[in-house]
């Protein structure tokens, strides 16, 4: 076969003005100039992609604060692994924050935090000897809590928050679950049998283990009962979170309560197709939006807050 190039002198043009816009200049970013504020830092970035997203959650979650709906942070361990613990405690303090979910990676992190003011990592050649998983305070903290509030039928959340601030350690200003506890936020911990550390830690049963996290879902559910017109942004977490929020969202609705116009977001540079999928696509239908910002949380999540704290002023602590 002989194949010969394709004459292209017959092609058909047309007009830019039959073409639909795409981003108009009005939206697009402007250099900042140096020393006129964070305002003017914000005004700088281009009303598209990421930044017109996050102004986006921005704007919801100014409207839900101000009409008091709920504003709901779900979690991943690298949340807190990445130094954001401090902001949202702070997020608490400010009544930013009306319910935090945490994975069980991220109660961890957040109870080690509070012992020794620092995140851990484990060595690879500590797999070898079977040391890679199990620390002792962080498990026993944790499983002593869940052990105690399972005889009063509290949740993980409820039951490890008191632990700590009972517990009077170095770093309770920089724990998520410690702060949130003090001022009467709820939190709903998801853990993940296996996964998490704690879970087969010696001082674990798995009776209380079993109890606790299914208050603590039950909590959750009701966390999303009260979501409607609220946010639920999901960060950090592609596999547990979303799924475990879908679930929560379901349960709710097959007992008879009535969500909707959620606005939900995903903030996680390696978010995965299920996650965006679960979080932006489904759990904002019926009536809501939902965004992906897709970038660090480290970067993202103190960029939109300040933005946030910056538009309400003296509205906020």
């Amino acid at each position: 076969m002989s194949i010969k190039p394709l004459s292209l002198k017959g092609l058909t043009t047309v007009p830019l003005s039959s073409r639909t816009i795409d981003s108009d200049n009005k939206d697009f970013g402007a250099p900042y100039q140096a020393g006129s504020g964070f305002d003017h830092f914000l005004c700088s970035l281009p009303n598209l992609g990421c930044a017109g997203d996050l102004f986006h959650l921005r704007d919801a979650i100014i409207t839900a604060h101000r009409h008091g709906h709920a504003i709901i942070l779900a979690c991943g361990g690298h949340v807190l692994d990445s130094g954001l613990g401090p902001l949202i405690c702070r997020l608490i303090e400010q009544k930013l924050v009306s319910g935090i979910v945490l994975t069980g990676a991220a109660l961890q992190q957040d109870v080690e935090i509070a012992i020794v003011g620092n995140t851990t990592t484990s060595d690879e050649y500590e797999l070898q000897d079977g040391s890679y998983c199990l620390t002792d305070e962080t498990g026993t903290l944790i499983n002593d809590a869940i052990n105690f509030g399972a005889l009063e039928n509290s949740g993980i959340g409820q039951s490890v928050g008191q632990r700590l601030l009972e517990s009077e350690l170095p770093h309770l200003d920089h724990s998520v679950v410690a702060t949130a506890c003090r001022y009467g936020v709820p939190v709903s911990v998801q853990p993940a049998m296996g996964a998490d550390a704690f879970c087969i830690h010696p001082a674990s049963h798995g009776e209380s283990l079993g109890a606790a996290s299914m208050n603590d879902f039950r909590l959750l559910a009701g966390m999303m009962s009260a979501a409607s017109n609220g946010v639920v942004i999901n960060i950090a977490s592609s596999a547990i979170m979303p799924r475990v929020l879908l679930q929560a969202v379901d349960a709710a609705r097959n007992v008879g309560e009535n969500i909707g116009n959620m606005t939900t977001a995903v903030i996680d540079s390696a978010a995965s197709t299920s996650a965006i999928h679960n979080v932006v696509d489904c759990l904002s239908q019926p009536d809501g939006q939902g965004f992906w910002l897709s970038g660090p949380d480290e970067i993202l999540v103190p960029l939109l807050f300040a933005s946030v704290v910056e538009a309400l002023g003296d509205d906020i602590q």
